[in-house]
């Protein structure tokens, strides 16, 4: 069975929890899974679950008006052979593993923070950005999607010490 939440999907069939976990998706959580929106509109796109992906994408647009880019941005991605989740601390960011690796296997390479095409920042906005992928020892990407092709901009820290 599927039930379609506010934040997320929730999953009660054993085979397919087994199947998604598999493939680095979901929370599992006493026989049942939670599944983010997103990771779910991908899965059911794939046909892994039955499930309208406009629905769910619909859904998550309530509460984020930049569902479409991060659902390319997933996208994109995955189909290139990288696990990426969203991020448990925050749904600013993703958790974004090294290609080929399992969830479990090797921690997160990266925190991915999508951002709209003409986004204007400041340097107190990008100092806690920093921190928060410094707090968890990763890599911090921005990411933002233009004329529909997703562009990546990694940014870090230096010292001249």
């Amino acid at each position: 069975m599927l039930k379609l939440e506010k934040d997320y999907l929730e999953l009660t069939d054993s085979e397919l929890i087994e199947k998604l976990i598999g493939l680095g998706a979901g929370i599992e959580e006493g026989g049942n899974a939670k599944l983010p929106l997103l990771e779910a509109a991908y899965f059911a796109d794939k046909g892994i679950i039955k499930f309208d992906k406009e629905k769910i994408l619909e859904n998550a647009r309530k509460e984020d008006e930049l569902t479409d880019d991060k659902y390319k941005i997933i996208k994109f991605l995955r189909e290139r052979g990288y696990i990426t989740r969203v991020s448990m601390d925050t749904t600013e960011y993703f958790r974004v593993h090294q290609k080929g690796i399992r969830v479990g296997e090797d921690r997160t390479q990266s925190v991915l923070k999508v951002v709209p095409s003409n986004w204007q920042t400041n340097m107190k906005d990008i100092k806690q950005a920093i921190g928060f992928a410094g707090k968890l020892r990763k890599e911090l990407v921005i990411a933002y999607v233009e004329k529909d092709e997703p562009h990546f901009i990694k940014i870090s820290r230096t010292n001249f010490e």
